[in-house]
């Protein structure tokens, strides 16, 4: 378990024509691609790639483009399992806007106070007066038959709202000590 504030890249190229760059992150020690979304806020959707995939890019980047056109081009299901994260709230599992559900503690203003990085997943850490959360990212899967899948859910509990209604995902963070053990 790390706790994240900025996400940066060391060798980074950057591939102007398709809004993207990729290189090495050193605080979570894997090869990452960030993508641009230019949406009413423009950020970065974060995916893990790996050192191969970075010297594919180098070599071929058609080939690149190819194997991650979901991703750059932002088509259909950009929230693959390459997706571990978001600099906005709006790429995670909840509601819409479901960060703004509970009142602040300590009256701070943002409730996202940065990523907690878990077994290659950058969770959002949400701090309510209620407690902590650790909110997953949205992730996707669609098997052979259609069917969807959500796998970060599968390690999550859903947390309603004062109406009963679902919020959001989270990651227990009272059950930290089993999560540290279980994950790392």
């Amino acid at each position: 378990m790390l706790e994240i504030e900025k996400i940066t890249l060391k060798n980074k190229i950057v591939d102007k024509d398709n809004y993207f760059e990729i290189g090495y992150c050193e605080e979570l020690k894997i090869y990452m691609m960030h993508v641009f979304v230019s949406w009413i806020a423009s950020y970065y959707r974060y995916y893990k790639i790996d050192e191969e995939d970075y010297n594919l890019y180098k070599n071929s980047p058609q080939s690149f483009y190819k194997k991650y056109e979901n991703e750059i081009k932002q088509n259909n299901n950009v929230y693959t399992e390459n997706f571990i994260g978001s600099e906005s709230l709006r790429d995670y599992d909840g509601v819409k806007d479901f960060q703004h559900s509970y009142p602040t503690k300590n009256e701070i203003i943002n409730p996202f106070q940065n990523y907690i990085y878990i077994e290659g997943i950058l969770f959002a850490r949400i701090i309510w007066e209620m407690g902590e959360f650790l909110i997953p990212p949205f992730q996707m899967k669609i098997d052979i038959n259609e069917n969807k899948i959500f796998p970060l859910r599968e390690k999550c509990k859903l947390l309603y709202d004062n109406r009963g209604e679902p919020l959001c995902y989270y990651l227990p963070f009272d059950d930290k000590k089993k999560y540290l053990h279980k994950f790392n």
